[in-house]
Parts: structure tokens; C-alpha cells; sequence
């Protein structure tokens, strides 16, 4: 299915004028120098077509140049007109003069017969001994050290030489001939009969893959063959389908405005028809969870941005977007890399009204009092030991990611590695971590709630955005009363080293009946202690403890409470103590208009 949407979307990329994309038999490299050679073969010189000073010297041309295969193992496999020195001057001391035996063997085969005067001068070049020796000292040291391919250009023509008539004639012809060892079969994306792909076209650009590329479609084991099948050859594929799929990903790869990243996977997406207005807002939606920049990204021009932050703020409000079309089909990728291999992590096929409502739901059930709405991809370093944005787990980021995309629920596994991170640092390593992760437990429950009742009244409350004070759940309560009692203690006795929240706030979230009692006799020393200072905010707690103990009833303090509860408490705690340090003009506020609300 995904080879299949691939394969239609390239044909879409190459029906259309405006944008590049290479045509079979070809594709896009980046090259790092220019060989440019005199009529009768000899180097008259080499020019860099980096970019940039220092480390940005990588900054590589990318030009449409002959295919390249896979190029693994230690076996020799030289590419046409554009390749590194090893194969092109012979510059690597273990096997420069294999190497480059082996490239002159497959240009001549390549270019025999041909009597254009660049195919000449290439097949004179590879008859010389050693053809860097007239470059400067600095400049063959430079070619030797460096990393990147190399083209060729004929001195005095403006063209590169991959890119003359009679050479690209030459290079069609010779891919084009049927192998002796091709199979021939029936394509399973196409159903029509053709000569079989034996390898899948190697992606290149992909973080953490090989820098010669990774494969989409890989066999490697005897054990994933099948009726005596090998490599691609299991996948039935056609050459064209092949080279058209590996065409379209690299293409979306490569272009920033199609592609995202979250810790170790990249995101891809495309539509069944051109659409830039909805493509700009569903790149906004996928950059809610963005990890590092690739390093040729640019930002959009003002009015995009602009245009994209009005429609995702509207879509928030629950607005439809009467300027985009529901109906556009979006495809949405996600791979991890593996050595040359590409892991898919995710798949989505969904329409663009799908995708606007799914993504409401999920700012609604993410939406926490004074969070905003951080990105997908900073709420789940809350996951990570140190918030390290490598250390997410894979599994993580396919879950959450598709529960954004479709409205399903979050990963199982989600709610248990936030309780545990809580019970590790208890949310104080970095001012943003409590509210972050109240932020993902709330869309967990909620989620969870919302799918299991399906419509249907459930018993209590949901959670909310901001304090619930009718929300009688044992966890949530109990959250809020140890804020309540934590507010006390600071208040009564200034900045400590260790607060109850250090001491405590993992087992109060978890076996409440061990540590609740003993907390609450220190609180009633915390309050006498701010009664007899005449501390005003004495009055305001007690009220508040009143209050928070009015929803307790039966046996307050239970001896444990499962995984839901504890993430009620942890979501109460937070809203509870937000409430706490709100300023008088900013409690009563709130108190106002809830009590409008309710009228």
C-alpha cells in the first residue's frame, strides 16, 4: 500500500512543471567537486562546489546526475560520472587502483561506440596512470581528505558532462538493456507483467541512516525468503515501481516543507491532488512535535505563518476551515533508521476533515492551566531520563503520534512511564516538567474515559483544563489536599532543602493511607504556626482544606490506588497548586466566573 501511493505520487511530481524530480534511470546527489578535463582526457583542474566556511563547507550542490545503485560490502561498485575520488583519480591508499580500474571498465562499457567528444574525453582520462598528478599539492591533498562525489565537465562547455545529449542517450541505452539474470514476474503494486527489482533504490538524507542510504524494501536473511525468493524479489515489485517509490520518498525527504522529525523518527506526509493551503497546515500539525531542524530547512515566509497560526487557533475554537478542502486524502510516514535499512514505525491514510477533527480533540485533551501547547515532541522528553530527547522511546512516539492523527488512544505504556518518571524526580528537575506531564496524563485519562464510555454518560467527572472543584474522584482529592498541605508547610516555614513533595509525594500517590495521617498532624502545626503570625493566607488555606475535605468520604485515606487514580492525583495536585500561587485578584476572578458559568 505504501509502495503503491508512492509510486502515484511520483507520477503526480513528474506530470508536474514546477517541480524537479529525476526521471527513471537517474537521480538527485549531492556533489562536492567539479573534475573539469581537457579535450584529450588530462585534469586541467578541479573546483569545489561546496558552499560556506568551515564546518558549513558541507553544504553539497544537489544536481540530477546517472542512478546510483546500492553500494555495500567490500564489493567494487563504481557509479557513472559521478562518484568519490576512490573510484574517479584512484585517491585511497588501500584500494585506489582497484577502484579505479573498475570505474574505467564500467565507463567504457557504458560509453563504447559513442563519438561525442565529453565520452571521448572521459574514456582518455581513464587511460591515464595517474590523472591528479597536475593539480596543486593543496587542492589534490583537499580531494583526498574530503567526502562527496565528484562530475565531470569538459573544459569550455557550460554543461557538466552527465548532462550532454549524446552521453544521457548513452546511459538510458545501457540501463535500459535487459539483464541476463533478470527476473521476470508479475508487479504486485501494478498487476502487470515486468523484469522484477532486485534491490530497492537507496534513501539518502535520512538522520541516523548510512550516508550512502537505507532501503525501504530489504530482505537479508534466509529466513524472511520465501519459495526460494531472495532480496526484493520477495516483494514482487517492477523496476519502475521501484525506482518510482524510492524516487517520490527521496523527494520528501529532502524537502522540508513534507517532512518532520521526533527524536529518532522522521515524518514524511503527501496528498492525492496539489494542495498547498491544507499541505502548510498539516506540516503545522506534524511540527507540533518537531525535534531538531534538518540543516537545509528554512522557515516560511510571514504570511504563511501567520495564515497557519489563525487556522490552528480557529481549529482549536472548534471553527471548521471553510478554505481548505475536507476531502483532500493525506498519507502520513514514519521511519526510523536501521543501519542501510528504513524501519516503519507508522502509517496513516486519512482525509484532511479526519485529520481537522482528530487534532482538535487532541489539543482539547492536552489543553492543561497554564501549559499552553507545547509541541507533541516536548511533552514526550517527560518520558526520557534527563528529558533527553534521544532517549524517547520509538514505541512512544508511533503511539502518541497516531492517537494525534486518528483519535485512537494514547499507548498503553505512556501513562505508566509519566507515573514512574513522577515517582523518580517528582516533576522538579525543570520548571516545566509538572505541568507538562499533568498535561499528557489528563490526555491519557481523558482519552481513555471518552473512548470507553462512547457517548454514554460514565460515572464522575472528566478531567478538566483547570481546577475541578466538583470533581469528587479519590485521586484527584487526595492530589489536591497535598498541595494544599504543601502550600502550608512553605508558607509556615520558608524555603527548605526538602518539602513533602520530596519526602512523600510518591507514596502519597500511591499508598495514601500510609503517609496522609502523619502529613495531616504536621499541617495543623504548619496552620497554628501561620494563625498566630496573622498570616491572611492561613484563613484562605483552611477554607480551601475545608473544602478539598468536603469530597472525602468513607475511608479518606485508602491503602493504595491503582494506575487511574494515581494519575487523577497527580493532575489535582498540579491544578490545585496552581490555583494556590494565583494572586487574590486572580482567585477571585476565577471564582466569579464559575459561579456565572453555573448560574
Amino acid at each position: 500500500m505504501i509502495l503503491r501511493e508512492l509510486h502515484e505520487y511520483y507520477q503526480r511530481l513528474i506530470a508536474d512543471p514546477e517541480v524537479d524530480v529525476p526521471q527513471e534511470y537517474w537521480s538527485t546527489e549531492k556533489a562536492a567537486w567539479e573534475l573539469v578535463l581537457n579535450v584529450d582526457g588530462t585534469l586541467a583542474y578541479a573546483d569545489p562546489l561546496t558552499t560556506g566556511e568551515g564546518k558549513e563547507m558541507r553544504q553539497f550542490l544537489q544536481l540530477q546526475v546517472p542512478e546510483h545503485p546500492t553500494r555495500a560490502g567490500s564489493g567494487l561498485n563504481p557509479f557513472f560520472l559521478c562518484d568519490n575520488v576512490a573510484y574517479l583519480l584512484g585517491l585511497d591508499e588501500k584500494r585506489g587502483e582497484e577502484k579505479r580500474a573498475a570505474s574505467a571498465a564500467f565507463h567504457r562499457e557504458v560509453l563504447e561506440g559513442s563519438e561525442d567528444a565529453g565520452a571521448k574525453a572521459v574514456l582518455h582520462f581513464f587511460d591515464q596512470t595517474d590523472p591528479a598528478s597536475g593539480l596543486r599539492d593543496e587542492v589534490r591533498d583537499a580531494l583526498a581528505a574530503g567526502s562527496g562525489f565528484a562530475v565531470f565537465r569538459l573544459k569550455g562547455d557550460h554543461q557538466r558532462l552527465h548532462e550532454r545529449s549524446a552521453v544521457m542517450k548513452a546511459w538510458t541505452a545501457y540501463r535500459s538493456r535487459p539483464s541476463e539474470n533478470a527476473m521476470v514476474g508479475q508487479c504486485s503494486v501494478t498487476g502487470e507483467r515486468g523484469v522484477l527489482a532486485r534491490l530497492f533504490p537507496q534513501v539518502t538524507g535520512i538522520p541516523g541512516a548510512q550516508s550512502a542510504g537505507a532501503s525501504l524494501v530489504s530482505f537479508n536473511q534466509k529466513s524472511f525468503d520465501s519459495y526460494g525468493k531472495n532480496q526484493a524479489f520477495n516483494a514482487a515489485v517492477s523496476e519502475g515501481v521501484a525506482f518510482n517509490a524510492g524516487a517520490a520518498l527521496k523527494h520528501l525527504f529532502a524537502d522540508p516543507k513534507h517532512r518532520t522529525r521526533c527524536g529518532k523518527t522522521t515524518v514524511v506526509f503527501w496528498a492525492d491532488r496539489p494542495a498547498p493551503t491544507e499541505d502548510s497546515i498539516v506540516k503545522a500539525m506534524l511540527d507540533m512535535m518537531p525535534g531538531p531542524r534538518f540543516a537545509d530547512q528554512r522557515a516560511e515566509d510571514e504570511k504563511t505563518i501567520d495564515d497557519v497560526g489563525y487556522a490552528l487557533k480557529r481549529m482549536q475554537q472548534g471553527q471548521s476551515l471553510s478554505e481548505c478542502d475536507p476531502d483532500v486524502r493525506y498519507f502520513i510516514l514514519g521511519v526510523t533508521p536501521n543501519a542501510a535499512r528504513l524501519a516503519v514505525q507508522f502509517y496513516e491514510e486519512s482525509s484532511f476533515g479526519q485529520l481537522e477533527e482528530s487534532y482538535r480533540a487532541y489539543l482539547n485533551d492536552i489543553a492543561m492551566d497554564r501549559v499552553g501547547t507545547p509541541p507533541l515532541f516536548v511533552l514526550l522528553r517527560q518520558t526520557a531520563v534527563r528529558g533527553n530527547s534521544e532517549d524517547i522511546p520509538t514505541s512512544l512516539v508511533s503511539g502518541c503520534m497516531k492517537a494525534m492523527l486518528t483519535g485512537c488512544r494514547f499507548p498503553r505504556a505512556l501513562l505508566g512511564t509519566l507515573l514512574t518518571r513522577m515517582r523518580a524526580d517528582h516533576g522538579s528537575v525543570n520548571p516545566g516538567d509538572m505541568g507538562q506531564r499533568a498535561a499528557l496524563i489528563k490526555a491519557c485519562l481523558v482519552r481513555d474515559r471518552r473512548l470507553k464510555d462512547k457517548g454514554n454518560e460514565g460515572e464522575g467527572r472528566s478531567l478538566q483544563m483547570a481546577l475541578d472543584r466538583e470533581k469528587d474522584e479519590r485521586g484527584y482529592v487526595l492530589g489536591r489536599l497535598f498541595a494544599v498541605m504543601e502550600r502550608a508547610q512553605t508558607a509556615a516555614i520558608g524555603d527548605v532543602n526538602t518539602t513533602i513533595k520530596d519526602r512523600y509525594m510518591s507514596s502519597a500517590a500511591s499508598t495514601p493511607g500510609r503517609v496522609f495521617p502523619a502529613l495531616l498532624k504536621n499541617h495543623q502545626n504548619h496552620i497554628a504556626k501561620l494563625r498566630k503570625a496573622g498570616s491572611g493566607l492561613c484563613i484562605m488555606l483552611e477554607k480551601e482544606m475545608d473544602e478539598v475535605m468536603g469530597h472525602i468520604s468513607g475511608d479518606p485515606f485508602p491503602p493504595s490506588l491503582d494506575t487511574q487514580s494515581q494519575g487523577e492525583f497527580f493532575v489535582g495536585y498540579y491544578q490545585e497548586r496552581c490555583y494556590l500561587w494565583k494572586s487574590k485578584e486572580e482567585r477571585e476572578a476565577e471564582s466569579s466566573s464559575r459561579m456565572k458559568t453555573e448560574a
